[in-house]
């Protein structure tokens, strides 16, 4: 039987399996999805062991191992060369990877129809946000921000570009049409939040709570939960090893509900 995996940090609450595992059934694929939890100390030979099993067709995979993998890749695609960063690698003769994490993004966001010209703050500048980031530059809008804890440099875009210090934020709060958490906290204090309109739409790339304490803190707000960038990045990786891309059903969606109450 071909064999899929999560691989990464807590991965044994992951919702990938149940996802995948799901589609393979409905396409009657012989295939099993499961989930392999690593550390920084043992990544490398787990790894290994993973690449020389046979049954090994493809794996995920997620924080905080989206750069450590790529040593392991014969190929690398244009995206995922410029993030950075893999989140999906097909095993055969050679070894491909991809990212994924910047189209699911978008097609999460899609039905909102944000103007190229409007103000999107990401929130963390982590493996995830900066294939966002690099998603927002590719699809053509024009002002995005990133802020983060530490000042840490924006290599996507070729130029000399830095995160901005959350010390900064309040006037982008005011502004802001869309801002996207990136973080597995809620990085902004109460008078922050209280400068964020109404009108705003936001969204959290954690799926697990689905109110997230940074969601939980905007009652009145669009929300755009991580469960859909969970399954629009997942989408890629099935047509990347089955060569189409899966439906997804109402039956599906409701499972992954059931598990993020």
């Amino acid at each position: 039987m071909k064999k899929f995996f999560v691989i990464g940090d807590q991965t044994s609450k992951s919702l990938s399996p149940l996802i995948f595992n799901q589609w393979f059934k409905k396409y009657k694929i012989q295939a099993k999805y499961s989930f392999l939890e690593v550390t920084k100390k043992n990544f490398d030979s787990e790894v290994i062991k993973v690449l020389s099993d046979k049954n090994t067709k493809g794996f995920n995979v997620t924080i905080p191992f989206k750069k450590d993998i790529m040593k392991y890749l014969d190929n690398k695609n244009v995206h995922a060369q410029k993030i950075g960063a893999v989140n999906c690698v097909t095993v055969g003769n050679k070894t491909k990877g991809i990212n994924t994490d910047w189209v699911g993004y978008l097609n999460s966001i899609k039905q909102e129809k944000i103007n190229k010209n409007k103000n999107i703050l990401i929130l963390g500048f982590g493996g995830a946000s900066q294939a966002i980031y690099y998603g927002f530059l590719l699809k053509g809008y024009k002002n995005v921000s990133v802020f983060n804890r530490s000042k840490k440099k924006i290599n996507i875009t070729g130029a000399n570009k830095y995160t901005k210090n959350y010390s900064l934020i309040h006037s982008y709060l005011i502004k802001s049409d869309l801002i996207i958490n990136t973080t597995p906290t809620n990085p902004l204090n109460k008078k922050q939040i209280n400068l964020i309109k109404k009108t705003t739409t936001i969204s959290d790339i954690v799926y697990q709570p689905k109110e997230t304490p940074f969601l939980k803190e905007l009652k009145f707000n669009k929300k755009i939960y991580g469960i859909s960038m969970l399954i629009e990045q997942a989408l890629p990786c099935f047509k990347q090893w089955f060569g189409f891309v899966p439906v997804v059903e109402d039956a599906l969606i409701k499972k992954l509900h059931e598990k993020i109450k």
